[in-house]
Protein backbone atom coordinates (compact mmCIF):
# COMPACT_ATOMS: atom_id res chain seq x y z
CA UNK A 1 0.00 0.00 0.00
CA UNK A 2 1.33 3.64 -0.85
CA UNK A 3 -0.51 7.04 -0.70
CA UNK A 4 0.45 9.47 -3.34
CA UNK A 5 0.33 13.15 -1.60
CA UNK A 6 1.35 16.64 -1.95
CA UNK A 7 3.31 18.32 1.30
CA UNK A 8 3.96 21.89 1.82
CA UNK A 9 8.11 22.59 2.55
CA UNK A 10 7.02 23.38 5.94
CA UNK A 11 5.53 19.69 6.75
CA UNK A 12 8.35 18.46 5.46
CA UNK A 13 11.03 20.13 7.87
CA UNK A 14 8.79 19.48 10.46
CA UNK A 15 7.74 15.63 9.89
CA UNK A 16 10.41 14.01 8.31
CA UNK A 17 13.45 13.11 10.28
CA UNK A 18 16.67 11.19 10.19
CA UNK A 19 17.47 7.62 11.33
CA UNK A 20 19.51 9.32 14.25
CA UNK A 21 16.25 11.71 15.28
CA UNK A 22 13.97 9.27 14.81
CA UNK A 23 16.27 6.52 17.53
CA UNK A 24 16.06 9.70 20.17
CA UNK A 25 12.52 9.49 20.15
CA UNK A 26 12.15 5.43 21.13
CA UNK A 27 15.23 5.75 23.46
CA UNK A 28 13.99 2.60 25.50
CA UNK A 29 12.37 0.81 22.54
CA UNK A 30 14.79 -1.03 20.60
CA UNK A 31 11.94 -2.59 18.36
CA UNK A 32 11.05 0.78 16.43
CA UNK A 33 14.51 2.35 16.55
CA UNK A 34 16.17 2.64 12.56
CA UNK A 35 19.39 2.86 13.31
CA UNK A 36 20.40 -0.58 13.27
CA UNK A 37 19.20 -1.43 10.23
CA UNK A 38 19.27 1.58 7.86
CA UNK A 39 22.24 3.95 8.01
CA UNK A 40 23.15 6.18 5.37
CA UNK A 41 25.66 8.93 5.40
CA UNK A 42 24.62 12.73 4.71
CA UNK A 43 26.81 14.55 2.35
CA UNK A 44 26.77 17.67 4.06
CA UNK A 45 28.37 19.57 0.69
CA UNK A 46 25.70 17.94 -1.71
CA UNK A 47 23.16 19.54 0.96
CA UNK A 48 24.49 22.77 0.75
CA UNK A 49 24.21 22.42 -3.19
CA UNK A 50 20.31 21.65 -2.74
CA UNK A 51 19.60 24.07 -0.37
CA UNK A 52 21.74 26.89 -2.54
CA UNK A 53 19.67 25.81 -5.42
CA UNK A 54 16.10 26.28 -4.08
CA UNK A 55 17.00 29.63 -2.38
CA UNK A 56 18.21 30.50 -5.69
CA UNK A 57 16.37 29.31 -8.64
CA UNK A 58 12.95 30.68 -8.62
CA UNK A 59 11.97 27.79 -11.36
CA UNK A 60 12.20 25.18 -8.70
CA UNK A 61 11.10 21.26 -9.25
CA UNK A 62 12.00 18.17 -7.20
CA UNK A 63 11.78 14.73 -8.06
CA UNK A 64 9.33 12.95 -5.41
CA UNK A 65 9.99 11.87 -1.88
CA UNK A 66 9.66 8.46 -0.56
CA UNK A 67 8.92 8.60 2.79
CA UNK A 68 8.94 5.73 5.32
CA UNK A 69 6.13 5.81 7.62
CA UNK A 70 5.14 4.04 11.20
CA UNK A 71 3.20 4.56 14.32
CA UNK A 72 0.87 6.96 15.14
CA UNK A 73 -3.06 7.30 13.74
CA UNK A 74 -2.35 8.09 10.22
CA UNK A 75 -6.23 7.63 8.86
CA UNK A 76 -7.65 7.99 4.91
CA UNK A 77 -10.43 8.61 4.11
CA UNK A 78 -12.18 8.22 0.77
CA UNK A 79 -13.54 11.40 -1.37
CA UNK A 80 -17.01 10.25 -2.82
CA UNK A 81 -17.18 11.18 -6.56
CA UNK A 82 -20.90 11.07 -7.56
CA UNK A 83 -21.72 10.46 -11.30
CA UNK A 84 -21.70 13.82 -13.64
CA UNK A 85 -21.82 14.70 -17.38
CA UNK A 86 -17.89 13.91 -17.09
CA UNK A 87 -18.03 10.99 -15.34
CA UNK A 88 -21.30 9.05 -16.60
CA UNK A 89 -19.93 5.30 -16.20
CA UNK A 90 -20.15 3.58 -13.18
CA UNK A 91 -17.20 1.99 -12.95
CA UNK A 92 -15.32 5.12 -13.48
CA UNK A 93 -17.01 7.03 -10.15
CA UNK A 94 -16.09 3.61 -8.65
CA UNK A 95 -12.37 4.07 -9.52
CA UNK A 96 -12.39 7.71 -8.63
CA UNK A 97 -13.73 7.14 -5.56
CA UNK A 98 -11.10 4.84 -4.40
CA UNK A 99 -8.52 6.94 -5.60
CA UNK A 100 -8.61 10.41 -4.19
CA UNK A 101 -8.97 10.77 -0.47
CA UNK A 102 -7.51 13.05 2.61
CA UNK A 103 -4.21 11.06 4.43
CA UNK A 104 -4.58 12.49 8.04
CA UNK A 105 -1.85 12.41 10.63
CA UNK A 106 -1.68 13.27 14.08
CA UNK A 107 1.51 13.93 14.26
CA UNK A 108 3.24 11.31 16.20
CA UNK A 109 4.07 9.26 13.36
CA UNK A 110 7.14 8.04 12.78
CA UNK A 111 8.20 9.34 9.05
CA UNK A 112 11.72 8.94 7.25
CA UNK A 113 13.02 8.93 3.74
CA UNK A 114 13.16 5.85 1.93
CA UNK A 115 14.65 7.77 -1.65
CA UNK A 116 15.20 11.68 -1.10
CA UNK A 117 17.11 11.97 2.50
CA UNK A 118 18.86 14.65 1.13
CA UNK A 119 15.84 16.56 -0.20
CA UNK A 120 14.53 16.31 2.48
CA UNK A 121 16.99 17.77 4.96
CA UNK A 122 17.77 20.62 2.25
CA UNK A 123 14.29 21.40 2.66
CA UNK A 124 14.20 21.53 6.28
CA UNK A 125 17.71 24.03 6.13
CA UNK A 126 16.01 26.20 3.10
CA UNK A 127 12.75 27.01 4.73
CA UNK A 128 14.79 28.28 8.01
CA UNK A 129 16.56 31.37 6.64
CA UNK A 130 13.68 31.71 3.10
CA UNK A 131 10.35 31.69 5.02
CA UNK A 132 8.67 32.50 1.80
CA UNK A 133 9.73 29.14 0.87
CA UNK A 134 7.50 27.01 3.22
CA UNK A 135 4.17 27.18 1.42
CA UNK A 136 6.18 25.80 -1.14
CA UNK A 137 4.68 21.85 -2.23
CA UNK A 138 6.60 18.54 -3.28
CA UNK A 139 4.83 15.14 -4.03
CA UNK A 140 5.40 12.74 -1.47
CA UNK A 141 4.67 8.86 -1.93
CA UNK A 142 4.07 7.69 1.80
CA UNK A 143 4.97 3.27 2.02
CA UNK A 144 3.30 1.96 5.60
CA UNK A 145 6.43 0.34 7.29
CA UNK A 146 6.30 -2.47 9.56
CA UNK A 147 8.74 -2.30 12.14
CA UNK A 148 9.15 -6.54 13.11
CA UNK A 149 11.92 -8.05 10.73
CA UNK A 150 9.88 -9.17 7.46
CA UNK A 151 9.12 -5.11 7.37
CA UNK A 152 12.47 -4.07 8.09
CA UNK A 153 13.90 -6.31 5.24
CA UNK A 154 10.91 -5.00 2.79
CA UNK A 155 11.51 -1.43 3.86
CA UNK A 156 15.61 -1.83 3.05
CA UNK A 157 14.99 -3.55 -0.03
CA UNK A 158 12.46 -1.04 -1.16
CA UNK A 159 15.14 1.74 -0.54
CA UNK A 160 18.43 -0.56 -2.19
CA UNK A 161 15.92 -0.78 -5.26
CA UNK A 162 15.27 2.39 -5.31
CA UNK A 163 18.90 3.95 -5.50
CA UNK A 164 20.24 0.29 -7.50
CA UNK A 165 18.52 1.09 -10.30
CA UNK A 166 18.16 4.26 -10.91
CA UNK A 167 20.09 5.77 -14.14
CA UNK A 168 21.72 9.25 -13.83
CA UNK A 169 20.88 11.47 -16.66
CA UNK A 170 24.02 10.48 -18.63
CA UNK A 171 25.99 13.38 -19.97
CA UNK A 172 24.93 14.18 -23.78
CA UNK A 173 21.47 14.51 -22.01
CA UNK A 174 22.93 17.39 -19.40
CA UNK A 175 24.51 19.40 -22.34
CA UNK A 176 21.45 19.26 -24.45
CA UNK A 177 18.78 20.43 -21.93
CA UNK A 178 20.64 22.14 -18.48
CA UNK A 179 19.68 25.50 -18.11
CA UNK A 180 21.83 25.43 -14.51
CA UNK A 181 25.18 23.97 -15.82
CA UNK A 182 27.19 26.90 -17.35
CA UNK A 183 29.49 25.11 -19.02
CA UNK A 184 26.58 23.25 -21.10
CA UNK A 185 24.59 26.29 -22.08
CA UNK A 186 28.04 27.90 -23.24
CA UNK A 187 28.69 24.47 -24.79
CA UNK A 188 25.33 24.74 -27.09
CA UNK A 189 26.04 28.95 -27.60
CA UNK A 190 29.25 28.06 -28.97
CA UNK A 191 27.46 24.94 -31.49
CA UNK A 192 25.15 27.13 -32.66
CA UNK A 193 26.56 30.39 -32.88
CA UNK A 194 29.91 30.20 -33.13
CA UNK A 195 30.80 30.43 -36.63
CA UNK A 196 34.25 28.19 -36.94
CA UNK A 197 32.22 25.62 -35.08
CA UNK A 198 29.16 25.52 -37.33
CA UNK A 199 28.86 21.52 -38.66
CA UNK A 200 32.25 20.94 -36.85
CA UNK A 201 31.24 19.43 -33.78
CA UNK A 202 30.19 15.62 -33.66
CA UNK A 203 26.55 15.20 -31.58
CA UNK A 204 26.97 12.09 -30.18
CA UNK A 205 26.93 10.18 -27.08
CA UNK A 206 30.65 9.51 -26.63
CA UNK A 207 33.87 11.77 -26.88
CA UNK A 208 36.03 9.47 -29.93
CA UNK A 209 35.16 10.53 -33.26
CA UNK A 210 35.67 7.63 -35.63
CA UNK A 211 39.20 7.61 -37.60
CA UNK A 212 37.19 7.75 -41.49
CA UNK A 213 35.79 11.04 -39.92
CA UNK A 214 37.03 14.59 -41.83
CA UNK A 215 34.97 17.42 -41.00
CA UNK A 216 34.78 17.31 -37.61
CA UNK A 217 37.01 19.18 -35.14
CA UNK A 218 36.21 17.47 -31.98
CA UNK A 219 32.42 15.88 -30.15
CA UNK A 220 30.08 17.51 -28.00
CA UNK A 221 31.20 15.91 -25.04
CA UNK A 222 34.52 16.31 -25.34
CA UNK A 223 33.85 19.79 -25.74
CA UNK A 224 32.02 20.85 -23.12
CA UNK A 225 34.59 19.02 -20.94
CA UNK A 226 37.54 21.52 -22.41
CA UNK A 227 34.99 24.49 -21.44
CA UNK A 228 34.74 22.72 -17.98
CA UNK A 229 38.71 23.29 -18.02
CA UNK A 230 39.18 26.37 -19.24
CA UNK A 231 36.20 27.98 -17.14
CA UNK A 232 36.73 26.45 -13.56
CA UNK A 233 39.32 25.28 -10.99
CA UNK A 234 40.54 21.93 -11.76
CA UNK A 235 43.39 20.12 -10.31
CA UNK A 236 45.84 19.04 -12.84
CA UNK A 237 48.31 16.13 -12.00
CA UNK A 238 51.37 17.17 -10.63
CA UNK A 239 50.72 21.17 -11.41
CA UNK A 240 48.30 21.50 -8.80
CA UNK A 241 45.22 23.84 -9.05
CA UNK A 242 44.09 25.89 -12.08
CA UNK A 243 42.55 29.54 -11.72
CA UNK A 244 38.74 29.77 -12.43
CA UNK A 245 35.37 29.48 -11.29
CA UNK A 246 33.95 26.79 -8.28
CA UNK A 247 33.46 23.91 -10.39
CA UNK A 248 30.66 22.51 -8.12
CA UNK A 249 28.51 26.38 -8.07
CA UNK A 250 28.91 26.93 -11.90
CA UNK A 251 27.83 23.68 -13.22
CA UNK A 252 24.28 23.81 -11.19
CA UNK A 253 23.77 27.38 -10.68
CA UNK A 254 22.86 29.37 -13.90
CA UNK A 255 24.77 33.10 -13.75
CA UNK A 256 23.42 36.24 -15.01
CA UNK A 257 23.34 36.74 -18.70
CA UNK A 258 25.61 39.47 -18.62
CA UNK A 259 28.37 36.79 -16.94
CA UNK A 260 27.03 33.76 -19.54
CA UNK A 261 28.25 36.76 -22.28
CA UNK A 262 31.35 37.75 -20.58
CA UNK A 263 32.36 33.55 -20.26
CA UNK A 264 31.74 33.26 -24.46
CA UNK A 265 33.57 36.20 -25.27
CA UNK A 266 36.42 34.72 -23.28
CA UNK A 267 35.79 31.18 -24.63
CA UNK A 268 35.52 32.48 -28.29
CA UNK A 269 38.95 34.68 -27.84
CA UNK A 270 40.37 31.10 -27.05
CA UNK A 271 39.33 29.70 -29.32
CA UNK A 272 40.22 31.98 -31.84
CA UNK A 273 43.78 32.11 -31.11
CA UNK A 274 43.79 27.94 -30.99
CA UNK A 275 42.52 27.92 -34.30
CA UNK A 276 44.91 30.22 -35.31
CA UNK A 277 48.16 28.50 -33.54
CA UNK A 278 47.28 25.13 -35.50
CA UNK A 279 47.65 25.75 -39.26
CA UNK A 280 45.72 22.19 -39.82
CA UNK A 281 43.20 23.44 -37.54
CA UNK A 282 42.43 26.57 -39.28
CA UNK A 283 41.93 25.18 -42.37
CA UNK A 284 39.59 22.74 -41.53
CA UNK A 285 37.01 25.73 -39.47
CA UNK A 286 38.06 28.26 -41.47
CA UNK A 287 39.31 26.89 -44.99
CA UNK A 288 36.77 24.05 -44.96
CA UNK A 289 39.48 21.57 -45.65
CA UNK A 290 38.89 18.32 -45.04
CA UNK A 291 41.27 16.49 -42.68
CA UNK A 292 42.99 13.21 -42.82
CA UNK A 293 42.92 11.13 -39.10
CA UNK A 294 44.50 8.28 -40.52
CA UNK A 295 47.91 10.13 -41.46
CA UNK A 296 50.47 9.95 -39.03
CA UNK A 297 51.18 14.13 -40.11
CA UNK A 298 47.99 15.03 -39.11
CA UNK A 299 48.20 17.18 -35.85
CA UNK A 300 47.08 15.44 -32.38
CA UNK A 301 44.54 18.75 -31.76
CA UNK A 302 42.43 16.58 -33.89
CA UNK A 303 42.14 13.18 -31.15
CA UNK A 304 40.97 13.15 -28.04
CA UNK A 305 44.30 12.58 -26.54
CA UNK A 306 45.95 16.15 -28.24
CA UNK A 307 42.99 18.30 -27.17
CA UNK A 308 43.54 17.04 -23.52
CA UNK A 309 47.11 17.66 -23.76
CA UNK A 310 47.01 21.13 -25.07
CA UNK A 311 43.84 22.12 -23.03
CA UNK A 312 45.61 21.61 -20.06
CA UNK A 313 48.91 23.34 -20.57
CA UNK A 314 47.05 25.95 -21.90
CA UNK A 315 44.80 26.09 -18.18
CA UNK A 316 48.14 25.42 -16.74
CA UNK A 317 49.75 28.37 -19.02
CA UNK A 318 46.67 30.70 -17.60
CA UNK A 319 46.86 30.16 -14.49
CA UNK A 320 50.87 30.85 -14.49
CA UNK A 321 50.15 34.10 -16.64
CA UNK A 322 52.41 32.61 -19.61
CA UNK A 323 49.62 31.68 -21.70
CA UNK A 324 51.62 33.32 -24.64
CA UNK A 325 54.25 30.91 -24.49
CA UNK A 326 52.17 28.20 -24.72
CA UNK A 327 50.79 29.46 -28.25
CA UNK A 328 53.92 30.01 -29.40
CA UNK A 329 55.50 26.78 -28.53
CA UNK A 330 52.49 24.82 -30.61
CA UNK A 331 52.58 26.86 -33.42
CA UNK A 332 56.18 26.06 -33.76
CA UNK A 333 56.53 22.09 -32.08
CA UNK A 334 55.89 19.21 -34.35
CA UNK A 335 52.82 18.22 -32.48
CA UNK A 336 52.18 15.29 -34.43
CA UNK A 337 52.23 11.10 -34.68
CA UNK A 338 55.08 11.31 -36.69
CA UNK A 339 57.07 13.27 -34.95
CA UNK A 340 59.56 10.30 -33.14
CA UNK A 341 58.52 11.50 -29.67
CA UNK A 342 54.77 11.32 -29.88
CA UNK A 343 54.74 8.23 -32.08
CA UNK A 344 56.67 6.50 -29.33
CA UNK A 345 54.83 7.86 -26.81
CA UNK A 346 51.21 7.39 -28.29
CA UNK A 347 51.61 4.79 -31.11
CA UNK A 348 51.38 0.82 -30.81
CA UNK A 349 53.07 -0.52 -33.87
CA UNK A 350 51.68 -3.88 -33.39
CA UNK A 351 47.91 -2.98 -33.68
CA UNK A 352 48.28 0.23 -35.49
CA UNK A 353 46.15 1.90 -33.06
CA UNK A 354 46.95 4.84 -30.53
CA UNK A 355 47.38 4.36 -27.10
CA UNK A 356 45.31 6.75 -24.50
CA UNK A 357 46.92 5.69 -21.56
CA UNK A 358 46.40 8.31 -18.73
CA UNK A 359 50.24 7.87 -17.94
CA UNK A 360 51.03 8.60 -20.77
CA UNK A 361 49.12 11.96 -21.29
CA UNK A 362 50.40 13.10 -18.36
CA UNK A 363 54.34 12.29 -19.47
CA UNK A 364 53.34 14.48 -22.52
CA UNK A 365 51.92 17.52 -21.07
CA UNK A 366 54.63 17.92 -18.07
CA UNK A 367 57.19 17.65 -20.64
CA UNK A 368 55.61 20.21 -23.15
CA UNK A 369 54.79 22.39 -19.83
CA UNK A 370 58.08 21.59 -18.90
CA UNK A 371 59.91 22.98 -21.97
CA UNK A 372 57.80 25.71 -21.71
CA UNK A 373 58.63 26.81 -18.09
CA UNK A 374 55.35 25.75 -15.88
CA UNK A 375 56.68 24.74 -12.81
CA UNK A 376 55.43 21.09 -12.02
CA UNK A 377 56.34 18.50 -9.36
CA UNK A 378 56.06 14.84 -10.55
CA UNK A 379 55.61 12.24 -8.82
CA UNK A 380 57.23 8.92 -7.97
CA UNK A 381 55.50 7.46 -11.00
CA UNK A 382 55.97 10.29 -13.32
CA UNK A 383 59.34 10.29 -12.56
CA UNK A 384 59.42 6.24 -13.50
CA UNK A 385 58.16 6.78 -16.76
CA UNK A 386 60.03 10.29 -17.62
CA UNK A 387 63.13 7.55 -17.14
CA UNK A 388 61.83 4.81 -19.18
CA UNK A 389 61.22 7.13 -22.07
CA UNK A 390 64.47 9.18 -21.89
CA UNK A 391 63.34 12.21 -24.11
CA UNK A 392 63.91 15.37 -22.80
CA UNK A 393 62.67 18.78 -23.49
CA UNK A 394 65.57 19.76 -26.16
CA UNK A 395 63.94 16.27 -27.98
CA UNK A 396 60.51 18.05 -28.42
Amino acid sequence: MYYVTLLKFDEVANRVFLPEEIDEKYEDKEELKLGDWIQRDLERKRIKEVVNYLKRQKQRFFNSLILGMYDGKPSYREIEVETSSIYEREEETQYFSKTFGILTLNGNESIFAIDGQHRAISIRKAVEDKKNLIDDEICAIFVAHKTDDEGKIRTRRLFSTLNRYAKPVNKKEIIALSEDDNCAILTRRLVEHYKKFEDKILIHGNKSINRGNSYAFTSIIQLYEIIVLLLCEVRITSVGMTSGEDRKDFTNTRVSEEALNDHYRKLTNIFNKTISTFSQLEDLLVNDKKIDRTNKKTSLIFRPIGQEIFFKVLKAGITEGVHNKVYDYFENAKFDLDNPVWNEVFWDEETNNIITLSERQKYAYHLIMEKIGIPINRTKKDKEIFQSFGFSTNDI
